[in-house]
Order: C-alpha cells, then sequence, then structure tokens
C-alpha cells in the first residue's frame, strides 16, 4: 500500500456523474429495501402469528435465488444491464405501491404477500448480477478503488440505520406507508437509472456478445470463463465453506451469548450490532483512500483471517468493550476483502462475461447459508453454543490458511 490522499476516497463523486446517480439512486432504494424487511415479518404475524406463515413466506422469497440465479448470468450478459434494472425496479414498485393500496384499504391477506414475496424475490435475482455488471462498466480503473468503498460503505449505512427507521414508521404510521415509502425509494432509484442510460455514452454499447448464440452454450462458457482465473473458483470454493461457518453465528448465536449464556442486557445486542457497522465503514474509509493495493492476496485473505480470530475470541471474552472491539474487528475484515475482492473480479473478468461469473458467486452464497443456519443448529443440540460457536470461527481461520496455501491466491498482487 502505497500513502493514502484523504481526498482519494470522494474522488468518484467529482469525476463522474454516473457513479453519482448510481450511488444515489442504490442507497435510497437499499434503504427502502431495509425498512421492508422489517416491516414485512410485523405484517405477517399480525395477519396470521404463525411462525409457519412466516417461515413459508421466507422460503418463497429464497427460492427464486436456488432455481434462478445460475442462469440469471446469461440474461445480464446478453441484455443491457440499465433496462435489466430498470424492468427490476419498476416490477418492484408496483408491488409496493399495491401494497400499500391494500393495506391502506385493510384488504391485506397472506396470500398476496406469499405472491408478492415470490415475485419480488424474482425481480430481485434478475437485478443483483446486473447492478454488479454495470458496477463493472462505471467504476472505471481511474475510480474503482473508492467507487467500491463508497458503495459498501453506503449499503452499511442502511443496513445499519433502515431497521431502526422501519421500526419507526410502524411505531407511528402504519405498514402501508412503510410500503409507500419503499416504493418511493424505488421511484428515485428508477430516476438514476433513467439518468444513466440517457447521459452516459460508454453505455450505449453493449458488452461484446458471445460468439456462442445458444442460452446453453453461453452458460457453459460463464463456466469455462469462472474456472480460468484461480482467484474466482478457488474464491467460489472456499467462501461456500466460509459462509456455511459464518452464516449461523452473527444472526443465531451471537443473540444467545449475549442473551442467554452472559445475561448481558437487550440493549447490549444492538451496542455490539452498531459496532459492527462502526468497523465496517472504518474498513471501508480507509480502504478506500488506498492509492495502490500490493499483496492483495494475502491482505484479502488476512482481513477473513482477521474476522475468524475476532469471532473466536469473542465466544470465551465476557468483557463487554473487549465483545464490541472484536465486533468492529470482524466487520472490518469482512468490509476490506469485499473491496479487495470485487476489485479483482472487475479487473479479471471480461465484460462480456461478468454476469455469468458474478451469478455463480452469488448462488454459491446463496446455498450455503441455508446449510450453514442448519450446522448450527445441529452443533448446538450436539456440543452447545460455545462450542459451536468457537469450532465455526476457528473452520473459517482454517479454510483461510489452507486458501493461502495456494501460490496462485497468496502471491496474487
Amino acid at each position: 500500500m502505497r500513502v493514502m490522499d484523504k481526498f482519494k476516497l470522494l474522488h468518484p463523486f467529482k469525476v463522474s456523474r454516473s457513479f453519482s446517480a448510481l450511488w444515489s439512486g442504490q442507497f435510497l432504494s437499499g434503504f427502502g429495501d431495509q425498512v421492508f424487511s422489517v416491516i414485512l415479518p410485523m405484517v405477517v404475524y399480525s395477519l396470521t402469528g404463525s411462525v409457519l406463515a412466516m417461515s413459508l413466506l421466507v422460503t418463497l422469497k429464497t427460492v427464486p435465488q436456488i432455481i434462478l440465479q445460475p442462469f440469471t448470468g446469461v440474461l445480464v450478459d446478453r441484455l443491457p444491464r440499465v433496462s435489466m434494472m430498470l424492468i427490476s425496479d419498476s416490477m418492484r414498485l408496483i408491488l409496493l405501491v399495491l401494497l400499500g393500496i391494500l393495506g391502506l384499504l385493510h384488504h391485506l391477506s397472506i396470500f398476496v404477500l406469499d405472491v408478492t414475496v415470490f415475485v419480488y424475490g424474482v425481480m430481485s435475482v434478475l437485478f443483483r448480477p446486473a447492478y454488479m455488471a454495470l458496477r463493472k462498466q462505471i467504476f472505471t480503473p481511474e475510480i474503482r478503488n473508492p467507487a467500491i468503498s463508497l458503495t459498501q460503505i453506503g449499503s452499511q449505512v442502511t443496513s445499519s440505520v433502515g431497521p431502526s427507521v422501519g421500526g419507526l414508521i410502524m411505531t407511528f404510521a402504519s405498514s402501508a406507508i412503510g410500503f409507500v415509502f419503499d416504493a418511493v425509494t424505488f421511484a428515485f432509484s428508477i430516476g438514476s437509472l433513467v439518468f444513466i442510460r440517457s447521459t452516459d455514452l460508454n453505455l450505449k454499447t453493449n458488452p461484446k456478445k458471445s460468439k456462442q448464440n445458444t442460452f446453453t452454450r453461453d452458460l457453459i462458457a460463464g463456466y469455462r470463463e469462472t474456472v480460468r482465473h484461480p482467484w474466482v473458483w478457488v474464491g467460489i470454493l472456499s467462501w461456500t465453506f466460509i459462509i456455511i461457518s459464518y452464516s449461523g453465528i452473527i444472526p443465531i448465536l451471537l443473540p444467545w451469548l449475549i442473551k442467554i449464556h452472559f445475561k448481558y442486557p437487550d440493549y447490549t445486542y444492538g451496542l455490539l450490532v452498531s459496532m459492527s457497522g462502526v468497523g465496517a465503514i472504518l474498513a471501508g474509509i480507509v480502504a478506500g483512500s488506498v492509492r495502490t493495493w500490493r499483496h492483495r492476496g494475502i491482505i484479502a485473505y488476512g482481513a477473513v483471517a482477521i474476522e475468524g480470530l475476532a469471532l473466536f475470541v469473542m465466544s470465551f471474552m465476557h468483557w463487554l468493550p473487549g465483545l464490541m472491539l472484536m465486533m468492529a474487528l470482524s466487520a472490518a475484515g469482512s468490509m476490506l476483502f469485499g473491496i479487495i475482492h470485487e476489485g479483482i473480479l472487475q479487473e479479471l473478468i471480461p465484460d462480456e462475461f461478468f454476469g455469468r461469473v458474478i451469478s455463480l458467486e452469488v448462488f454459491s452464497a446463496a446455498i450455503a447459508q441455508p446449510i450453514g443456519y442448519l450446522l448450527t443448529g445441529l452443533l448446538f443440540r450436539s456440543i452447545g453454543g460455545i462450542l459451536t460457536m468457537s469450532a465455526e470461527a476457528a473452520t473459517m481461520f482454517l479454510v483461510v490458511i489452507v486458501t493461502l496455501c495456494l501460490p496462485s491466491i497468496r502471491n496474487f498482487q
């Protein structure tokens, strides 16, 4: 790493109108998504009071990721990315307006929510790889590192603040107002995408298409491009195991650790989640200010090793300030890897293959996460919470060590 420039982080806002529009639109729509994630379960429980109904809803939202995600990348590489995002955002806006109207008329039902959430999930599956591919087109080498950092920081801010706003809307207004609020944020996103499409001349031409003219051949070409780059396929494989190990710690074991094992008051969990946001944002600020990364393989996976070690220490630490520090370090490690990894992907993968490669990454994560939840529950019943948390955190660390034994990863510059 060379010396940081304190003004480097904000450089993308100064030189790229497309970045400014994309960042602003996705920041607002991401904020709305977080509000939606809080309001939806509250509505389900108020209508049914049933955990089974909520489980079915979550399943309906997840199913499109598992079924469609491996194939959406082909569409992303064949069609204009902005147009796909506009279609996805427009459909979700219509769904949210419909929910808002039905909520105001007191005609919401669990069937309507199930259908809406399923279609919403399909649109999200189409949106994600198109958004990631558009970022590659807009994040030119001149602004790439700070642009990725600002995007990750924005996402962290929305995930930290959005749920609180959703809770306030449910407390002082209604779920219908929350749905309309989310729809308004999608309207801003649509406006930003229309602006990008009309002003960015670099997006007027589509990415070079594959010479193969069938869906199956294009899909296979995407797999071949993935395995051509050790950083990509090794990353997918290693992160499948890391996500299986990590996914159950924060949402399942950490609340148990604080509430049941350590018997801390409820607000303590909120403090730890807040410290997670602080650690991630600080890491994003530092990473976005770096001029040039060197030894990126060691730094990226070293950050994940720190994340695993921090979570391991948390399973045995009873001192609250220490828990807060470990939580911040854990989130900082995750943020640092994400920033470096996305930059490497944007450098390595040609534009015409990017949608297919990123879809495979997202698909592997979608498969690994529920496996991690199930494994955490089974281990908890067998060996208890402390041993489960420490074993999963240690597994993360060991996966990193094994991955760094590969010269293609360890020596990646």
